[in-house]
């Protein structure tokens, strides 16, 4: 059944009516981790479980062999011989991060809707679009009367934006495929990973009473890997400050910072204020506009104390702007893999209560996470702090060898749809794929295509469902034969 690139494009054109269908009736499930809902038989939730057995009766629609393993938090969808030696995987993630619908524009985050030629809702871009195109790459296989000699294996995981808990159990108990892509990723072939370290600094939100300017409550950010696109904080001002004069002094700042925005207002004696910066994924923390560290920017030039006064520092100051690591000691290059970054996530300041901000690094081959780790020690200023490492979610850089099989087996089944020289990319993010020995990512993010991952009217393109899914589908015949 070999076919030309145009033939596989071709066919994968008459799956649309059917895939779109499906993918519309996907994206509306709230796929967000939700610990309250949570249950032996839905770890994560009942958004993340109804959108696991959704994917499972999908496959039993199709006929495929189905099974939920992982104490219920993965899906497997077999195709091929059972006495298969070897397997080729394809690894993939149901959850969402949440969606705060006051941002978005286009429509509410879970109420899918085709504009023109994208498809917004959460999820479309990251990665329900290209789940459901792998899907469908496998069921035009099947279709075909392809008979694989190695086994493929779709897994479906539910813990990715979150600890991973449900691929480490899969592992465990299954054991990892021969080889395999998860198609969370860019285009071309992804051989390589930098690795993902977060920190957490904890302090207590300590500043005397008697001081002029209290820092009563700040919050931004839901995600480590997440830049904040909304940034709130309560302060009380000093007696004789003038609050207009304080809202003037803010909307001054507003209005002469380009691109970010914001409301304040008086409120029962205090200061509310909000900033709206832009929130993209926190691998490219370089293409957002970071809302915690703009607003303590802002309220790092008035004149609080303690560890008000350090917190402000630390964010408004000393990282402001500081995605690159230069202003803690951290700038980092390697030739392949490019630069280090990093993301503050979260920052949480309660008035003497416990407080953190927690920061994700992406770090190439070539610097530890002891250095990491280290400079961020250095450089706390006068936070009186506690310094962890989270173990949960973390992973060292991962590359496969170039010469690998599958690396030069995706590259050219790419080079052939797009008429382009085979090549690949390094990736700031972390996919499944690094969970794999011989795993890289591939797709669904066409180069020169806007990445829309974690951002307010997510979308995808829908002319590149069918480009995905026939590229999906001539690179597991390929893998599988």
């Amino acid at each position: 059944m070999q076919k030309t690139a145009r033939e596989w494009q071709e066919e994968a054109k008459k799956y649309q009516p059917s895939l779109q269908q499906d993918l519309l009736q996907f994206l509306a499930i709230p796929s967000v981790l939700d610990t309250t809902t949570a249950t032996f038989q839905q770890p994560f939730g009942i958004g993340i479980e109804t959108a696991l057995q959704f994917l499972f009766d999908l496959a039993t629609r199709d006929g495929f062999i189905v099974t939920r393993v992982a104490d219920n938090m993965v899906v497997v969808v077999d195709y091929g011989p059972n006495d298969a030696a070897e397997t080729v995987g394809v690894l993939s993630h149901v959850d969402v991060v949440p969606g705060n619908a006051s941002a978005w524009r286009m429509t509410l985050p879970f109420s899918p809707k085709i504009v023109g030629n994208r498809l917004y809702g959460r999820g479309t871009h990251d990665m329900k679009a290209d789940l459901i195109a792998s899907y469908y790459a496998l069921l035009q296989l099947k279709n075909n009367g392809f008979l694989p000699k190695r086994g493929i294996r779709l897994i479906f995981g539910s813990d990715e934006e979150s600890d991973w808990r449900d691929m480490k159990a899969y592992l465990a108990q299954v054991g990892e495929p021969t080889l395999g892509f998860s198609p969370d990723g860019a285009f071309p072939v992804v051989p390589g990973e930098k690795g993902v370290q977060t920190i957490t600094i904890k302090f207590k939100g300590e500043t005397r009473v008697d001081s002029d300017w209290q820092l009563l409550k700040f919050d931004a950010g839901e995600r480590d890997n997440v830049v904040p696109g909304v940034a709130k904080a309560i302060v009380s001002l000093p007696d004789n400050f003038d609050i207009n004069q304080f809202l003037a002094i803010y909307e001054q700042y507003l209005t002469q910072t380009p691109l970010i925005t914001g409301i304040g207002q008086y409120d029962d004696g205090h200061i509310l204020l909000t900033l709206y910066g832009k929130a993209v994924h926190g691998a490219y923390p370089e293409d957002g506009l970071n809302a915690g560290t703009y607003l303590a920017h802002f309220l790092n030039q008035f004149a609080f104390e303690g560890q008000a006064h350090a917190f402000l520092e630390f964010l408004g100051d000393d990282n402001h702007q500081n995605v690159f690591g230069e202003k803690v000691g951290l700038v980092f290059h390697d030739a392949i893999m490019g630069d280090l970054t990093m993301n503050i996530g979260k920052m949480t300041y309660r008035q003497a209560q416990p407080s953190q901000i927690r920061i994700q690094f992406r770090f190439p081959i070539g610097i530890t996470e002891t250095a990491i780790l280290t400079q961020v020690q250095r450089h706390i200023g006068d936070l009186n702090a506690k310094i962890f490492k989270e173990t949960q979610f973390g992973n060292q850089p991962h590359m496969v060898n170039l010469d690998d099989p599958i690396v030069q087996t995706l590259e050219s089944v790419y080079a052939q749809h797009t008429n382009t020289a085979k090549t690949y990319k390094i990736s700031n993010g972390g996919s499944y794929a690094r969970l794999l020995k011989r795993g890289v990512a591939f797709g669904g993010q066409f180069p020169n295509v806007e990445v829309m991952s974690h951002q307010p009217d997510e979308y995808v393109l829908l002319e590149n469902i069918p480009k995905a899914q026939a590229i999906f589908a001539q690179a597991l015949y390929e893998l599988a034969k």
